[in-house]
């Protein structure tokens, strides 16, 4: 946790306000697909998601363009990113940005009526402890992320985030193995999946059901 809080809490003030905000074509598609699942499943009706994650609430400010009745508690342990949401959505009764160990969620979570992963579980040391603590949290787990690769190892590497205009700081990224993943789903007792993807894109969007 020391690690990762150090890493995504190094970003400079005006990176961390622009952070993936205009983050290329492929990734709005699939945003859009995370935005349009959630209004099939709860259509116009209020739902309480949480974000692990969350960043500076780039996905919270997609769902409001999008006209979803979403009370959006954005979680991360980035102290710099957290400050940046909360400027952006100062004033917006909806929006909750709260610091939390989000590998290891609980107790600072609220209940929700779905939890988000947006290209997080795969920087995280124990994913499986996470999805524990997000199955705690909310009934429906949302994952968007690179489909998992079929005959691929799982893969831990090193990388270099950019966080200021000369700056980086270190991170871990997970290239996560069809058969790991499988393993993890059955670890914290997944009882469905539903896969969805935009012709043409590498990102999946996975609903993960336990009752």
């Amino acid at each position: 946790m020391n690690v990762l809080k150090e890493s995504w809490s190094a970003f400079s003030g005006d990176i961390a306000k622009i952070y993936l905000d205009g983050y290329g074509h492929p990734s709005l598609r699939s945003k859009a697909l995370v935005a349009s699942l959630l209004r099939e499943i709860f259509g116009d009706r209020p739902f309480r998601l949480a974000d692990f994650g969350c960043g500076n609430g780039q996905m919270y400010d997609f769902f409001k363009s999008r006209g979803l009745a979403c009370e959006y508690f954005g979680y991360d342990f980035s102290d710099s990113l957290l400050d940046a949401g909360r400027v952006r959505f100062a004033g917006d009764a909806n929006g909750h940005f709260v610091e939390a160990d989000i590998g290891n969620p609980e107790p600072a979570t609220e209940p929700c009526d779905v939890v988000l992963y947006s290209h997080v579980l795969e920087i995280l040391p124990s994913p499986e402890r996470s999805l524990m603590g997000a199955r705690r949290t909310a009934p429906l787990v949302m994952i968007r992320f690179f489909e998992p690769p079929v005959s691929e190892y799982d893969l831990v590497e090193v990388k270099q985030l950019d966080v200021g205009p000369v700056a980086t700081a270190p991170y871990l990224r997970r290239t996560m193995s069809k058969d790991y993943y499988n393993l993890i789903l059955n670890k914290v007792g997944c009882r469905s999946v539903e896969v969805h993807q935009v012709d043409g894109d590498k990102d999946q969007v996975h609903l993960l059901r336990f009752t």
